[in-house]
């Protein structure tokens, strides 16, 4: 595996720090009550609360991958990888449950966010994915 150049490893590893450090954030905002983020319904709050360990998993995997790929380790690809591919499934599992709910059939304040964090998951995940493929099989054009 070559070694990416440092305008796409800093770039990267800031992508995924941020990413990191918006999960925890959005978690601290949800435990603490300090925003309604959806715990008010009792479905929403069962389906969101099912899943801090994924999202707890995640939030760590991309603080590793930002390290990683700031600090030029090689393990920095593929820990990306593996967050991107978990981003990817757990916002697809988002998409479904929301859009079975009814939350997209209006246009709302919560259907926009929750559209946002779905995109940034997807668009966000599928991007790092092919980007972390690429990285991995030395490929950087």
């Amino acid at each position: 595996m070559k070694s990416m150049g440092g305008t796409t490893r800093r770039a990267l590893g800031g992508v995924m720090l941020g990413g990191g450090a918006l999960m925890a954030l959005y978690w601290g905002l949800y435990l603490s009550g300090s925003v309604d983020l959806g715990q008010s319904e009792p479905v929403v709050a069962a389906f969101e609360s099912a899943f801090l360990l994924a999202d707890t998993l995640l939030a760590l995997l991309l603080l590793i991958a930002g390290w990683a790929l700031l600090s030029d380790r090689p393990v920095g690809p593929f820990v990306m990888t593996v967050a991107a591919a978990m981003s990817l499934y757990l916002g697809l599992l988002d998409l479904v449950f929301y859009a079975r709910r009814g939350l997209f059939a209006s246009p709302s304040g919560t259907a926009l966010f929750e559209l946002l964090l779905i995109g940034t998951c997807v668009l966000g995940g599928t991007a790092c994915l092919v980007v972390g493929w690429q990285l991995l099989a030395g490929d950087e054009s």
